[in-house]
């Protein structure tokens, strides 16, 4: 394959509002500051796991949206606006952003099935830091994204 018909590299970063995750995003915007490649591509994504809402969500008809439905929305848009906010002020250009609304039986799952979806070739995701017994084991979600991606990932604390 010539260069000049090379995809260009992709970075992922999975976002939550935590303070993990938006440090995540400041080590994949730091990433791609950095490449040499400048069609490298930054994709922030939020998972709304539509299962996790509220059972009025089912009983009335999806399609029309609820109250519960767009307030997860709007929070999604703050956090993600928050990271093309900060790739702008690293003068990142054409950042993406796509909140993906599913039922997940596992938000992990949902990161790693998008990921394979856009060929991402490298994810980054937060997890807490935890203490005691639990301190050797990462979060469910950050763990499943390691488990079962197809590319490699990094994992900020």
């Amino acid at each position: 394959m010539s260069e000049n018909t090379q995809k260009p590299f992709t970075i992922m970063v999975a976002i939550d509002g935590s303070e993990t995750s938006m440090r995540a995003a400041e080590y994949a915007i730091a990433m791609r500051k950095n490449t040499k490649n400048k069609e490298t591509q930054l994709i922030g994504i939020t998972i709304i796991d539509l299962g996790r809402l509220s059972y009025s969500f089912f009983v009335t008809a999806p399609s029309y949206g609820s109250k519960e439905l767009e307030e997860k929305r709007q929070e999604a848009k703050v956090w993600l606006n928050q990271v093309d906010q900060l790739s702008k002020e690293n003068h990142i250009p054409n950042f993406k952003s796509e909140i993906v609304e599913d039922v997940v039986s596992r938000i992990g799952g949902a990161i790693v099935n998008y990921a394979e979806k856009e060929k991402v070739d490298l994810i980054v995701i937060g997890t807490r830091g935890r203490s005691g017994l639990k301190k050797m084991l990462i979060g469910s979600v950050a763990s499943d994204v390691l488990h079962y991606a197809h590319c490699p990932v990094m994992i900020v604390k």
